[in-house]
């Protein structure tokens, strides 16, 4: 018998003995442990993996300039769009269910779920492709949107395969993972600018990034389950019946970030669209942060809330407590990182973006509670409130854009982006406390966190110095803060202190 670092046992009969493992860690009192160790090592290697991405996305920046910079994050975000609009939540109603799923059924409804996704891509490949002809983009951007769906279709079947190490909490796997696609990325992306590459290669870098990730979540899960793809309509209208308002309740709650972007495109100049995008990016890749972390959490809240009540407010409350702690910290490190940030991965010629990002990074703790109560809505099946809110949210989104956009351009478009995240997470916080009061987090910490940021921005912004030195030297103000005010939850500390294995 050998263990696992995600935790499961091989033995003779190989999937079952794993399946039955992973679902028992979800009830354990081992899973917030497990949780919290995985989900820093996969915090880690998304790190690193950002220095890595460091070396190439400043070269890219300066290669393509401010306009094409431009170009190729739109594209990003009609794919984005499209894959949302297409496969909505199908992606965490997966989780959900492989989490609660006895192992018998698992594989079968793996399988369906492969097929449906496939299908799904697909179709969103073609959507995307039919927008950008009849939004009147160049014909560049509309060859480069059919190239980069060919990596959507790959991304969407690894995403289907990596449920089973997120159900099984085996994060580590998945950091590798993770970290293997930001290596190839940098990768293939500083090769295209060594080759002096046009605009157009560059969006075949996704394909090469999710076939490596493929090949290695396929190696990781190939003994627990089925391959192959199954295309069976009536399963798959079985299963899609009883996921549609929960995809359309999922679809409207990422589509609202991407509209920004989009919108920038279609009223404002392509240069001005550039220097947002640079912003844009920069946000997005921190943003990553609170979904990948909550994300790992959704099988414990899935598991808790069949029965558990009161380990499902413990968990949400931890949640929370520490989405506003790191939120802030995030929130402090952007806002004063701003004029280092451009400074390095755009250069002089995007200069105007440090205050579109200073402007984004005030809205970064609204996207950690986002985050959090996203997931919580979803796990007590609050589908409707969360499409009411969601679908608000994204008429918000196009009334402020078509408000600041055209006077005030990309600054305009960092106030709407901003606005959008804090709307959004009191929007969630009032759906949770009328729905599920007993669920109502305490917000004894948050007058604290707000106070400890406060002190770290104060002294940033007062230094004379650099950036960094400022990041710095207001970071450690802030953390030294926050114990001395208590506002560190003990979880974290524990974690902290636990040796490996122990």
């Amino acid at each position: 018998m050998s263990a696992e670092p995600g935790g499961s046992v091989a033995e003779p009969g190989g999937a079952v003995s794993e399946t039955i493992v992973d679902a028992d860690i979800l009830a354990s009192r081992e899973a917030g442990g497990k949780f919290l160790r995985g989900g820093g090592i996969r915090v880690v290697a998304y790190s690193v993996g950002l220095l890595v991405g460091l070396i190439a996305t400043p070269l890219v920046t300066r290669h393509l300039g401010p306009a094409d910079w431009g170009r190729y994050i739109t594209v990003s975000s009609v794919i984005f769009i499209a894959v949302a609009l297409t496969e909505g939540g199908v992606g965490n109603l997966g989780v959900r269910e492989y989490s609660t799923d006895s192992p018998e059924e698992r594989r079968s409804f793996m399988s369906d779920l492969l097929g449906l996704r496939l299908v799904l891509s697909l179709v969103a490949a073609a959507g995307a492709v039919v927008f950008t002809l009849v939004a009147g983009y160049s014909s560049v951007l509309v060859a480069g949107t059919a190239l980069a769906c060919i990596g959507l279709v790959l991304e969407a079947q690894r995403a289907t395969f990596a449920i089973a190490l997120t159900a099984g909490l085996r994060l580590g796997l998945l950091a590798v993972t993770d970290f293997a696609g930001q290596v190839v990325t940098a990768a293939l992306m500083v090769l295209l600018v060594v080759a002096g590459a046009k605009l157009l290669p560059f969006f075949l870098v996704t394909t090469g990034a999710a076939l490596v990730t493929l090949a290695l979540t396929i190696v990781f899960v190939r003994s627990e389950v089925n391959l192959r793809p199954s295309f069976s309509a009536s399963r798959w209208r079985s299963l899609f019946a009883g996921s549609l308002v929960y995809a359309a309740a999922t679809t409207l709650g990422v589509v609202y970030f991407r509209i920004v972007v989009i919108a920038m495109s279609l009223l404002s100049t392509k240069v001005q669209a550039g220097y947002f995008s640079l912003s844009f990016r920069i946000i997005d890749i921190v943003n990553a942060i609170p979904w990948l972390l909550v994300a790992s959490a959704f099988p414990i809240l899935a598991k808790a809330a069949h029965g558990e009540a009161e380990r499902l407010q413990y968990a949400l409350q931890r949640l929370f407590d520490g989405s506003l702690v790191v939120g802030a910290l995030f929130t402090l490190a952007v806002i004063l990182g701003a004029p280092f940030a451009v400074r390095v991965i755009g250069g002089p010629s995007f200069h105007p973006s440090v205050a579109v990002l200073e402007i984004l990074g005030v809205g970064i703790v609204g996207t950690f509670l986002v985050a959090t109560w996203s997931f919580a809505l979803l796990t007590l099946k609050l589908y409707r409130e969360l499409i009411v809110v969601n679908a608000l949210v994204v008429v918000l989104a196009i009334v402020l854009c078509l408000a600041l956009i055209p006077d005030h351009d990309a600054k305009g478009a960092g106030v709407v982006t901003a606005t959008l995240e804090i709307v959004l997470a009191l929007g969630y916080a009032i759906v949770l406390a009328r729905r599920r009061p007993e669920l109502r987090p305490s917000l004894r910490l948050a007058p604290r966190v707000a106070l400890a940021l406060a002190a770290g921005l104060a002294l940033g912004i007062a230094l004379p110095t650099g950036a960094v030195l400022a990041t710095v030297a207001g970071g450690l103000v802030m953390i030294a803060a926050l114990r001395l005010l208590g506002a560190v939850p003990e979880e974290f500390l524990q974690a902290i202190r636990l040796r490996p294995g122990g």
